[in-house]
C-alpha cells in the first residue's frame, strides 16, 4: 500500500475514533444529565400532586374506582406536564389514577412502591412497569401527619432516548463537516510528504538509505560530514581508520575533534568552498588529499560540511620509491654527462702535452669528488638525505652549478615530528628552487648546511640569484602560486606544511641572493 493512502486511511480512522469516542461519551453525559434532570422534573410534579386538595380530598370522600373526577384532575396535570404517567395509590398499592382507566383498581405494578407505603421514603427508580420500562419518582401523600397513600410520577426510557438524539441530531452537520476538512487535511499532508520526500514510499528511501550505507563503508576514500557548527555528524570505516575515530567522537566540535584526534590542519581549510584537491598532513607520517563540499538543504542553504579523502600514504611510498630510482637514474646520467667532460679535458690535456696540467686537472677532481662523498657518506647518517644530496650534487654539476655542501653538515637522527620522507621533500624543493634562481653561466653558487644544534635540526640554503622580491615575499607559501608557468606552485605550500606540522620554523631573507632558515625541534614541543 502507498504512503499517500496509508496516511489517508491512518488520518482518516484517527478521526473517525476520535469522533465517535467524543460523540459516545457526549451520549452517556447527555443521558445522563437528561435523566437526572427528568428526575427533578418528577419529584416537582410529585410534590405538586401529594399537596393537592383534590387528591387528599378524595381519599377523605372513600374514593371509588368508579369515580373518575380524580383521574381525570390527574390527566389534566400530566397532559400540562407531558409525563407519561401519574398514578396515586392508596396504602395497599391499588391504582387510584392511571393514563390506561382499565388500570384503575388494579394493583400498582413494578415492584419499586414497596418503600414509599411502608416506610414513606421519597426516591426515585427505573422498572418495567404496564406502559414499558419507564424512570419513576414515588413521593408519600400525607393528611394531617398520617399517611394515606403515595403518587408516582414516570417517564419511559424511551422518551429519554428521543430526547437525547434530537439534541445529538443538532451535532451530526458539524460532525460531518469535521470529517470532511478532515479528510481534505490529511489529502494534503500526504501530498506533502509525499512531495518533501520526492514521491519516494518508505521502502523505496530504508533500500536506498541501506544502498548509500553500503556504498560509503565500502568505498577507498575517507568520509566526515559536519553540521553548520562544525560537529562531527558521521563518519565511514575509511575516514575511522585513517583518522582514528570512535563512536565517542560524534557530536564534538571540530576544535576538540582535531586536538583530540591529531587532525592538524584538517578542518581549517573547510571554511570556504573548495573544489579542489588539497594535499594535508594531518600527522607525522599521515598525509591525505582531501576535498571539501558545502552540505545543502533544498532550499539552498549551507547546513554543514563534507570532507572526503584518500589516504596517499601508500602512495607517497611508493612515489618516493619511483622518484629514488628516477633519482638514481639522473645522478648516473649526470655523472657519465660530467666524466664524459671531464675526460675530453684531459684528452685535450694529453694531446697538447701539457702534462703537468693534465696531472694537476686529474688530482683536483678526484679531491673535490672525494670532499664531497666523505661529507655526504661520513657525515650524513640517513642513506635517502645521502643520496638526494648526491644527485643534487650531479645534477648542479651538469647545471654547471657550484653547490657546496658545509664540511660541518652532519645528521645522525631525524627530528620524531618528521619523516625521511618530508624531510626530503623540504632538502629537494628548496635546493630545486635555487637551481631555479640563479645562473648556469658556471657563476651560479648554492651553499648548504645541515647540522644538529642544541636539540634542533638545522638546516640554511643560501643562492646567489637575484632574490624574490618584497612584495611576493607573503604569496610564496599559498597553494598555487607561482612566478613561472606550467604546473607549479606547490612545492613551498608543502614545505611550509611540513614545517608547521613539525612545530618547526621557516625564515626567508633576501640579501645578495636569496637565504632559507629552517629550524625543527628533535623532540615534540607539544603534546600531540
Amino acid at each position: 500500500m502507498k504512503l499517500k493512502t496509508q496516511i489517508n486511511i491512518f488520518v482518516i480512522c484517527t478521526l473517525l475514533i476520535s469522533i465517535s469516542s467524543i460523540t459516545l461519551l457526549s451520549y452517556f453525559q447527555m443521558k445522563s444529565l437528561l435523566k437526572n434532570q427528568l428526575i427533578d422534573n418528577l419529584f416537582d410534579i410529585s410534590y405538586s400532586v401529594s399537596d393537592s386538595y383534590m387528591v387528599k380530598n378524595a381519599f377523605n370522600s372513600n374514593f371509588s374506582s368508579g369515580n373518575y373526577n380524580l383521574n381525570e384532575y390527574i390527566e389534566k396535570i400530566r397532559a400540562k406536564t407531558n409525563v407519561d404517567f401519574i398514578v396515586v395509590m392508596d396504602m395497599k398499592g391499588k391504582r387510584l389514577t392511571h393514563p390506561n382507566k382499565d388500570n384503575i383498581g388494579l394493583q400498582f405494578k413494578g415492584g419499586d412502591e414497596v418503600r414509599v407505603l411502608t416506610s414513606g421514603e421519597e426516591y426515585s427508580s427505573e422498572a418495567i412497569g404496564t406502559l414499558g420500562d419507564s424512570v419513576r419518582v414515588f413521593v408519600p401523600i400525607f393528611n394531617n401527619s398520617q399517611q394515606i397513600g403515595a403518587v408516582s410520577v414516570g417517564s419511559t426510557v424511551n422518551e429519554i432516548e428521543k430526547d437525547i438524539y434530537m439534541k445529538i441530531k443538532q451535532f451530526i452537520p458539524l460532525i460531518l463537516i469535521g470529517l470532511f476538512i478532515g479528510i481534505c487535511c490529511a489529502t494534503i499532508l500526504a501530498s506533502n510528504i509525499k512531495n518533501a520526500i520526492l514521491g519516494m514510499e518508505p521502502k523505496e528511501i530504508a533500500l536506498m538509505f541501506k544502498e548509500n550505507e553500503a556504498i560509503i563503508e565500502n568505498v577507498r576514500e575517507g568520509i566526515v560530514t559536519f553540521d553548520d557548527k562544525r560537529n562531527l555528524i558521521q563518519y565511514n570505516k575509511e575516514a575511522a581508520r585513517i583518522l582514528g575515530l570512535t563512536d565517542e567522537d560524534i557530536g564534538k566540535n571540530t576544535n576538540e575533534f582535531i586536538k583530540e584526534n591529531r587532525s592538524y590542519n584538517l578542518i581549517k581549510y573547510g571554511e570556504e568552498e573548495c573544489t579542489e584537491d588539497i594535499e594535508i598532513k594531518i600527522r607525522p607520517g599521515v598525509t591525505i588529499l582531501c576535498k571539501y563540499s558545502p552540505l545543502k538543504n533544498d532550499k539552498g542553504k549551507n547546513i554543514g560540511l563534507v570532507l572526503n579523502f584518500r589516504d596517499l600514504t601508500e602512495v607517497k611510498k611508493l612515489a618516493e620509491e619511483l622518484t629514488g630510482i628516477k633519482k638514481m637514474a639522473w645522478s648516473l646520467r649526470a655523472q657519465n654527462h660530467e666524466f664524459m667532460n671531464k675526460l675530453h679535458t684531459i684528452s685535450g690535456l694529453i694531446q697538447l702535452e701539457e702534462y703537468d696540467e693534465a696531472i694537476k686537472y686529474i688530482s683536483k677532481t678526484a679531491i673535490s669528488r672525494s670532499e664531497i662523498t666523505d661529507i655526504i657518506t661520513n657525515k650524513i647518517k640517513n642513506v635517502s638525505i645521502a643520496a638526494l644530496l648526491l644527485a643534487k650534487f650531479y645534477k648542479a654539476e651538469e647545471l654547471r652549478i657550484k653547490l657546496e655542501i658545509d664540511k660541518q653538515s652532519n645528521l645522525n637522527k631525524l627530528p620524531i615530528l618528521i619523516s625521511e620522507e618530508d624531510l626530503g621533500s623540504v632538502i629537494g624543493n628548496l635546493i630545486e628552487n635555487s637551481f631555479d634562481a640563479v645562473n648556469v653561466d658556471g657563476t651560479g653558487i648554492i651553499n648548504f648546511k645541515i647540522s644538529e644544534i642544541n636539540n634542533n635540526l638545522i638546516i640554511k640554503i643560501k643562492d646567489n640569484g637575484q632574490g624574490i622580491p618584497h612584495i611576493l615575499k607573503d604569496k610564496i607559501y599559498e597553494n598555487g602560486f607561482s612566478t613561472k608557468s606550467g604546473q607549479r606552485g606547490y612545492g613551498m605550500f608543502i614545505v611550509k606544511n611540513i614545517i608547521d606540522h613539525a612545530h618547526g620554523e621557516i625564515i626567508l631573507s633576501v640579501d645578495k641572493g636569496t637565504s632559507w632558515y629552517i629550524r625543527i625541534p628533535m623532540e615534540s614541543g607539544e603534546n600531540l
